[in-house]
């Protein structure tokens, strides 16, 4: 009699018990890790794996404007094809007990890859006009529409310019949500991010100009690629190639449904309201809107904060020796450092840092590859006043040990306090030892009301992937010169606080440890004194 006097109460009862269990990892319902169009013929791209290509030094490479004049004759289909492979195609793989493990061009959270390509392109040497899809795995193009359609992308970014290619790359949010849950929105831009940098200094050393663009109108690209912009979005757009012409506005309309099919990429996907909430709040509607959002800010690239802090004996300049005196201009082309192909091809997460100091000369070439500007409306004169870098440095050469601000304005560190921070690092890095070992940690923040109140709730999403463009950078820059990286999460907070009063107001985004290899690259156990104290006052000692 009870339960008919409550109704639906079992349903109640079983949802509360079904959303609380606890289990490892839900194998049944991870999502596919590749999108496939199984009606289409795949066209394979030029085999560029094999090849010598981009011989540029990665310093170098990362540190280009990307604003080259483009290769002699116009983007070539080759030259395409090694931007593709380069930022986000398969490089290797490994078999394991338990399978066969892919690895990727760029780094991802988890190796989830969230992020899909499509290329939109006019009439190249070796390809038709058309809208493709990159498939990674077997490095083949699906061609989705026929014609050139270029028009439709310029539409939605409010630019006519006729680029030879536009990239636009989606994100899958079930991939990264599978494994992360809500937190998972934030590491799919960074995987977004840590592509973008690849592809920026890929085409500098193909001689291929890359301009990445944040703004344009979310619901016309998801029409024009037959998605729903919810399960699978629209999140940044990078045009390839020098412009010759400019291209007919057109309406803006979708050119008719895409009759193909794809696999299905959220069968058992769970949703996640934060997360969706977030992302539909950040959409941009009209053409109009996007204008507005690629005016030109307010805000200078540097700050009052940055100018004081450039001054004083506290602070360090990139440009000085390793004795700490001024030397010279700091010449990255001079630094014997990996092609940007070896390195990308070479390139991997490292599991376990050596305590070996790094020289000196090797952590301000990291660290000016990865503070030059950015190819993007409002980024071109750097990240500052958006984002930061603060750092603990553990061991390296002629440095003393100690928690840093990287100031961009004068290009240097300034000392924020001196002493030993391995186990307040390995705590800070969500308790483990990779940042507590490695020679140097970055971490990367952002003033996010400061990037609200200029770019409304987009700009969260762009503040992450510029974080991911950041960390990508000193991964290529940390390999290139035979050293290891990693992507680390963290406890939010508690790094805002270390690094306080100087980071007041910023927000944590990402953190990335570098250092030596160790020898054996398997993670080390860790545990942090301060995470002992904190378990214990949990547990009530210390109080009444």
């Amino acid at each position: 009699m009870v339960a008919n006097q409550i109704p639906n109460s079992a349903s109640v009862a079983g949802s509360f018990n079904d959303a609380t269990k606890l289990q490892y990892i839900n194998l049944s319902n991870k999502p596919p890790l590749y999108k496939t169009f199984p009606g289409l013929r795949s066209i394979p791209l030029p085999d560029v794996a094999g090849a010598s290509g981009l011989e540029m030094s990665t310093l170098q490479a990362i540190r280009g404007t990307g604003q080259s004049a483009g290769p002699e004759g116009g983007l070539t289909l080759q030259t395409l094809a090694e931007l593709l492979y380069h930022a986000a195609a398969v490089i290797r793989r490994r078999t394991l007990r338990d399978g066969e493990v892919h690895y990727r061009a760029a780094a991802s959270a988890g190796a989830l890859y969230p992020t899909e390509v499509y290329v939109v392109c006019g009439n190249l040497d070796g390809l038709r006009a058309g809208v493709y899809h990159f498939n990674p795995l077997d490095f083949t193009l699906a061609r989705l529409r026929n014609g050139d359609l270029r028009r439709w992308v310029g539409a939605a970014a409010q630019d006519h310019a006729a680029y030879p290619a536009t990239l636009v790359f989606t994100t899958v949010f079930w991939r990264s949500a599978w494994k992360y849950r809500e937190r998972g929105y934030r590491y799919c831009y960074w995987d977004l991010g840590t592509i973008a940098a690849n592809l920026a200094a890929a085409g500098n050393a193909a001689g291929a100009s890359v301009g990445l663009k944040f703004g344009f109108v979310d619901r016309s690209l998801t029409g024009f690629l037959g998605i729903d912009g919810l399960e699978e979005a629209p999140s940044l757009l990078a045009t390839v190639g020098t412009p010759d012409s400019t291209l007919n506005p057109g309406s803006g309309d979708v050119p008719g449904m895409l009759p193909q099919e794809s696999n299905d990429l959220a069968a058992g996907a769970l949703e996640y309201p934060l997360s969706r909430e977030i992302h539909l709040a950040s959409w941009l509607r009209t053409g109009d809107d996007v204008a507005a959002w690629n005016e030109p800010g307010g805000t200078m690239s540097n700050s009052e904060k940055e100018e004081l802090d450039g001054t004083g004996e506290r602070f360090r300049p990139l440009r000085s020796g390793s004795d700490g005196t001024f030397d010279s201009e700091l010449d990255l082309a001079s630094r014997p450092a990996k092609s940007l192909g070896d390195c990308i091809r070479s390139r991997g997460s490292t599991r376990r840092f050596a305590t070996e100091p790094i020289p000196w000369e090797d952590f301000r070439s990291i660290l000016e590859a990865a503070g030059n500007p950015i190819s993007a409306p409002h980024l071109t004169g750097g990240f500052s006043p958006y984002l930061s870098v603060y750092l603990i440095v553990n061991s390296v050469a002629g440095l003393a040990p100690g928690a840093y601000y990287y100031n961009r304005f004068y290009n240097g560190l300034r000392l924020l306090k001196e002493g030993d921070f391995r186990e307040t690092a390995g705590h800070l890095g969500f308790e483990q030892a990779l940042p507590a070992d490695a020679a140097a940690v970055a971490f990367i923040t952002a003033d996010l009301p400061l990037i609200e109140r200029e770019f409304g709730t987009r700009g969260y999403r762009v503040a992450q992937t510029v974080a991911g463009i950041i960390g990508g950078r000193l991964y290529l820059a940390s390999h290139a010169l035979g050293l290891g990286a990693t992507g680390l999460t963290f406890f939010d907070d508690a790094v805002v606080e270390f690094f306080g009063p100087h980071s007041a107001g910023q927000e944590t985004v990402f953190v990335v440890p570098m250092g030596i290899p160790h020898q054996d690259n398997r993670v080390r156990p860790f545990r942090s004194r301060l995470a002992v104290s904190l378990d214990s006052r949990a547990r009530g000692a210390g109080q009444a």
